[in-house]
């Protein structure tokens, strides 16, 4: 992939039908990249992919979530899930006038993925779900289903019960980020050594600020998603991006959407965390580009 100085970007608000305003920055000029975060995260991990391939030749978008980063709060927060993330994609796009795009999606934007191309095929260039899973993602945490949804159950519930305790808790991080950075460290969340730091402080930030009403709407979402139907059925290039040492989609999962995609590649980064994509960008970004050259984009490798 040749680069060359990132064109400066744009960014703003597109407002949805109801009202609601969905940020975004929008990166170059050439075939659209569009990224889609995890759930309870803004563009962290992102914005250096983004920004990488802007300067190479690419149209790129990152946005937020309805709830998320600098995106409006939902208007009623127990109903948002994917169909509405889906439907503000597909809005997203239409006001950037973007026909088509390959969708890149981290953990939940990984469904994202699934869920757009079920509803708009003919808008996906191709698909990279990169360190997410294709049906109930909470069952994986930590590989333990027996355990993983009884304690996502408990967190709901207290949430539900307790909007104020929760706010609370979720904010602590946030006084002492060096702690936390510690701390996800020591529980394998992140790579102890190949994990920067300095994304630590605004993560924690945001959780501070994010309802919990929006992170569990979405989590319950993505737990009850189950894309299996469709994978056997879909018909653009999918290059899986998976974590060696991901404790949250381990990468039994990324092998089981390979053998059921017709013609989908894997990537297993070494070692890679469920944040792979900022221990390690430059085997992903390598990897990527060569995927987008010879089976997304080939008509702009050889022009």
């Amino acid at each position: 992939m040749r680069e060359r100085a990132s064109p400066s970007s744009r960014e703003g608000y597109v407002v949805a039908s109801d009202g609601t305003r969905l940020w975004y920055r929008a990166r170059g000029r050439g075939p659209a990249l569009i990224f889609q975060n995890g759930v309870g995260v803004t563009t962290t991990f992102w914005e250096g992919m983004a920004e990488r391939f802007a300067g190479a030749g690419f149209t790129t978008v990152v946005w937020d979530y309805r709830g998320h980063g600098r995106s409006d709060d939902p208007r009623d927060p127990d109903s948002l899930d994917l169909s509405t993330v889906v439907d503000d994609l597909r809005f997203l796009m239409d006001a950037l006038e973007l026909d088509r795009a390959c969708l890149l999606g981290h953990s939940m934007g990984a469904q994202v993925g699934w869920e757009f191309y079920r509803l708009h095929p003919m808008r996906v260039a191709g698909l990279v779900p990169t360190l997410g899973t294709y049906r109930d993602a909470v069952s994986t945490f930590y590989d333990l289903p027996w355990l993983a949804p009884r304690v996502f159950a408990v967190a709901r519930f207290l949430a539900d019960s307790f909007p104020g305790v929760a706010r609370r808790l979720a904010a602590l991080p946030s006084m002492n980020p060096r702690l936390a950075d510690r701390l996800i460290r020591r529980l394998a969340i992140v790579h102890p050594t190949l994990s920067p730091s300095d994304w630590v402080p605004s993560y924690v930030q945001h959780m501070a600020r994010l309802d919990p009403r929006v992170f569990f709407s979405l989590a319950r979402a993505i737990q009850e998603h189950d894309a299996t139907d469709l994978l056997p059925r879909i018909e653009v290039p999918v290059l899986v991006v998976a974590g060696e040492r991901d404790l949250f989609c381990p990468p039994r999962v990324a092998r089981e959407m390979v053998e059921k995609i017709p013609g989908a590649e894997l990537l297993l980064v070494p070692a890679g965390s469920h944040a792979a994509i900022i221990e390690q960008p430059d085997l992903i970004a390598l990897r990527l580009a060569t995927f987008l050259d010879e089976r997304v984009y080939p008509r702009r490798r050889a022009g």
